[in-house]
């Protein structure tokens, strides 16, 4: 039976951080090799604290070109969520839009559907809201990228990014009566220099040189990743994919470090994982996996503080932990060139 995939990103020109177009990429490599059907791309609106930034509407369509997918996404609401229902009701047309967009395609899906969530959990929460028991019939799994993962809760830090985004909407995200994958970005976020390249158990992030990886893909891909990596705002989206030779990416593009989240989300909602070398092999938990998720009962105030402890087998909550902290970046980094390579 086919798996399907909402992608929820705050995906924006120019981006914030890039990550979010690499992770956009891999979706639809994992969707161009037919392991999944992606089901739409759901965009938040952009925060008032970065002004001058729009949904990446020319990201997705570059990469529908080059996939041959068609082009399907929404943007998500410009108010946050709120437990008041009445408020959520009254949401303007193009305020629900990115919420009905979702429930949409849940209620379309007749497989496995399942939602990544890598910005904020604000339009999933108004859909969750608005209709809960779609969630229980139909959603196969929520991969949650936001928040921080030490068990010790004042070992946490600051606040992540994607919680403060809208705080209500991420502790909602935790009663959608649907299993979750929840994906901490950091252990903890305890210092100004945490985007080291540091490795830890119960945090997904990790980091690679763009060198490592840009020149191994294919030259229209590389194409793709010079126009969100530059910042271009040309609306001439086509013309770098027509003639890669001559968008010729520059130094500091293939120096940059990119800062990276998402990756094992991907490869885990089709059934496979990644051993020490960087092989994508089967089976989601395998024993030689450099990650697996772990089950846990969760708990999250309103202020977006989460707290967790193991839980039994029966669980449809799952705690994602780095099981070979020495190899986990090396290896995410070459199974996601591998997968890249799906895209020609």
């Amino acid at each position: 039976m086919t798996i399907r995939l909402l992608h929820q990103t705050d995906l924006f020109r120019p981006p914030l951080d890039p990550d979010d177009h690499w992770d956009l990429a891999c979706v639809y490599a994992l969707a161009a090799s037919g392991q999944l059907e992606l089901g739409g791309v759901l965009v938040d609106f952009p925060p008032d604290r970065y002004p001058g930034r729009s949904p990446d509407v020319t990201g997705i369509a570059q990469l529908s070109y080059l996939t041959g997918l068609p082009t399907n996404m929404a943007v998500g609401s410009s108010r946050p969520y709120t437990h008041d229902r009445a408020s959520l009701t009254a949401l303007p047309r193009r305020d629900r839009a990115g919420a009905e967009f979702l429930l949409k395609y849940l209620r379309d899906s007749e497989g496995p559907a399942y939602i990544s969530i890598v910005g904020s959990c604000r339009d999933l929460a108004i859909a969750a809201a608005l209709d809960p028991d779609l969630f229980h019939n139909k959603c196969a799994g929520i991969y949650l990228n936001a928040g921080t993962g030490h068990p010790d809760v004042a070992k946490q830090g600051r606040t992540e990014y994607n919680v403060v985004l809208n705080a209500a909407a991420y502790a909602a995200t935790f009663d959608i009566l649907c299993p979750i994958y929840w994906m901490p970005c950091f252990e903890d976020a305890m210092s100004d220099n945490f985007l080291d390249g540091q490795v830890k158990r119960f945090g997904t992030y990790y980091r690679f040189n763009q060198h490592d990886v840009l020149p191994k893909l294919s030259p229209v891909l590389q194409s793709y990743f010079t126009y969100s990596l530059e910042a271009r705002t040309d609306a001439r989206y086509l013309q770098p994919l027509l003639a890669p030779q001559s968008d010729v990416l520059n130094s500091y593009t293939m120096r940059d470090y990119r800062h990276m989240w998402s990756t094992a989300s991907f490869f885990h909602m089709v059934s496979q994982a990644v051993d020490k070398t960087g092989k994508i092999i089967t089976g989601s938990n395998a024993n030689d996996a450099v990650f697996r998720f772990r089950p846990v009962d969760i708990k999250c105030d309103a202020n977006g503080v989460t707290t967790w402890t193991d839980a039994g087998a029966e669980s449809n909550r799952f705690l994602f932990e780095v099981k070979d902290r020495d190899s986990y970046a090396s290896a995410m980094t070459a199974a996601m060139t591998t997968l890249l390579g799906n895209i020609q």
